[in-house]
């Protein structure tokens, strides 16, 4: 999505930063200390230190009473989206005010696309700087926000959302190779070699199907399908730099599927990744892209949201899909 800079979209004067620390993110639990200090020497930026989801929900009530312009969210993947869910479900302000995220988490994948990267206490240096006096160009950007509804549970959002063998691959991460002490896309990139490699080989512990009823922009229709991977999001950029969605169609939510052995999965990663289809990436081959509006999915199983995992149960109903409106995010 083409994207402006800040100061076309933004009125002058100095604007007031709310920002939101998780205590136990990956990052934080080294930097946490000095971003504190920096933060209380701004008069402009309202600083809370959280440590639970409903810390979260305190801290936006405070920010929106005090009528921040900007919402920062220091802290990984899973601090986003429980900050996205709290603003696009529970709506605490009148209107939404602009996002930044910083690199606060273990892998940071979301703030690597539509957030700041790097150091954490230089960006927010910048992004300070910036509210102050606008010398430094800060691009914004709208992205679509994913609203997750499985069954009768309460909604959640996030940026991308992952079933079938992704969520192996995150268990396997937590135990294999974030104890290494990898952070941010190298991890990841190692865990996605790994979950390729096995699907390849046909290894059960990642190639394991898992059967799911899928309907576009409508209720399950047909049978389900066996699916190796399927992957939903309004990020350009996924980790290592992967668009793994080649679809066409003009809908905000990127949708890809994998079924259950793929052919020539190998031959096929390079292309599948860049989002740019080769000869060897087609349906007859398993493998399948769109841009969606909704996505509804029945299965019985593990999902993923922005990290977190959630259990899906057929006899709760579909997991729903769908946009939960725009946000407008600062990136450097």
């Amino acid at each position: 999505m083409a994207s402006k800079t800040a100061q076309e979209v933004i009125p002058d004067g100095i604007l007031q930063i709310g920002l939101i620390s998780n205590r136990y993110s990956g990052r934080n639990k080294k930097n946490l200390a000095r971003i504190e200090t920096y933060a209380a020497q701004q008069s402009h930026i309202i600083h809370h230190v959280v440590h639970t989801p409903a810390d979260i929900s305190t801290a936006l009530d405070d920010l929106a009473h005090r009528s921040v312009d900007i919402i920062t969210v220091n802290g990984g993947d899973g601090t986003v989206a429980a900050t996205l869910t709290e603003l696009f479900v529970r709506r605490p302000f009148p209107r939404l005010p602009l996002l930044a995220l910083l690199p606060g988490g273990t892998t940071n994948m979301t703030a690597a696309d539509i957030g700041f990267r790097g150091n954490q206490l230089s960006s927010l240096h910048r992004l300070g700087s910036w509210a102050r006096n606008r010398k430094k160009e800060i691009q914004h950007i709208q992205r679509h926000v994913l609203r997750v509804q499985s069954g009768t549970e309460e909604p959640v959002c996030g940026m991308f959302f992952g079933a079938g063998t992704i969520t192996r691959g995150i268990e396997y991460c937590h135990a294999n190779v974030h104890s290494l002490g990898l952070r941010d896309e190298l991890g990841p990139g190692l865990t996605l070699l790994r979950t390729v490699w096995g699907i390849a080989r046909h290894d059960p512990r990642f190639a394991a199907p898992v059967p799911i009823a899928i309907g576009i922009n409508q209720p399950p229709q047909d049978k389900p399908v066996n699916t190796v991977l399927l992957l939903v999001s309004s990020l350009e950029r996924l980790f290592l730099g992967m668009h793994p969605y080649w679809g066409t169609e003009s809908a905000p939510l990127h949708f890809s599927l994998v079924r259950e052995r793929p052919a020539r999965v190998l031959r096929a990663l390079p292309a599948l990744l860049r989002g740019r289809p080769s000869r060897h990436v087609t349906r007859e081959n398993g493998y399948i892209s769109h841009n969606v509006s909704e996505l509804h999915l029945l299965l019985n199983g593990t999902y993923t949201l922005d990290g977190e995992l959630y259990e899906a149960r057929l006899e709760t109903g579909p997991v729903v899909i769908t946009s939960a409106g725009e946000a407008g995010f600062l990136r450097p």
